[in-house]
């Protein structure tokens, strides 16, 4: 499996590379406590701490207090990730500097990203081993295999593939579109036959408005010439014919009204005693 990181240029085949990595601790705090620091040995080779919070070391003297992470790496350089967490635990533990020391070496970008930091002090393998000086070989060579960090993909299994979900997705997707299916079908139903019926709705109003028109329009249409006009009864005058109670309007029943007025004006004439 790949992990992702970078093998060394070179790889050292000595005492310091053979010590396991708790006694690689030891050997950088003590010498420190050398040089005069106060060392605090706060990381898992200290005691029975499983986590070390990404600090080995803090040295103190005087006002400076500095963090130290030891990484006893000889096949993987260290990469810039390890530069800037300890960065970050530097901020937090109030520190005036941090160290990063390994027996191996370090990425370009590691040494980029700590050089952007005074503060920020990088110790590769050539010169941890000229700090140190030559070692007593270990009792019982430890077989080193380089730690990975927590943030590595490799410290990580594999998670196991569960049960596939794809059948249940199908179903559900089948449904869930059986039924966007029968809500369209159902809008295009209802659409069509309120369409319909609006139609006919319109249709039957048409109709009644043309029925209702031509009704209208019968009750004012003009007799034409020879075609008897019906009338209201007319009035009468010792027992003859009054003026009708429709005026003629056609040039005929002009003519037959005045005929019958004419007759009328005969009948008084003949009937009305004439005066002496």
């Amino acid at each position: 499996m790949s992990t992702g990181f970078k093998p060394v240029s070179f790889r050292y085949d000595d005492a310091l590379t053979r010590v396991s990595w708790d006694a690689f601790e030891h050997l950088i705090a003590d010498y420190y406590r050398a040089q005069g620091f106060e060392v605090d040995h706060v990381g898992t080779g200290g005691g029975p701490r499983r986590t070390d919070g990404g600090i080995d070391l803090i040295l103190r003297q005087g006002l400076e207090t500095i963090v130290v992470q030891c990484k006893h790496w000889n096949c993987w350089k260290v990469p810039h990730n390890d530069v800037h967490q300890l960065i970050g635990v530097m901020h937090t533990a109030a520190a005036t500097g941090a160290i990063v020391i390994t027996s191996g070496e370090f990425t370009d970008a590691a040494i980029e990203a700590a050089a952007k930091f005074r503060h920020i002090r990088l110790i590769d393998g050539k010169a941890v081993r000229a700090m140190l000086g030559p070692i007593e070989e270990p009792a019982v060579p430890f077989a080193s295999f380089d730690a990975m960090p927590s943030w590595s993909p490799s410290r990580h299994p594999p998670k196991r593939a569960g049960r596939s979900r794809a059948p249940i997705v199908a179903v559900a997707a089948a449904f869930l579109t059986m039924a966007i299916s029968l809500c369209v079908l159902w809008q295009y139903y209802a659409m069509t036959v309120l369409k319909a019926r609006t139609d006919a709705a319109r249709a039957t109003q048409g109709a009644m408005r043309v029925l209702a028109a031509q009704a209208i329009t019968s009750r004012h249409v003009p007799a034409t010439p020879g075609t008897p006009v019906e009338s209201s009864p007319a009035s009468t005058m010792n027992g003859h014919a009054a003026m009708p109670a429709h005026l003629p309007t056609t040039k005929a029943e002009i003519a037959a009204w005045e005929a019958a007025n004419a007759e009328s004006m005969r009948i008084l004439e003949k009937t009305t005693p004439s005066v002496p």
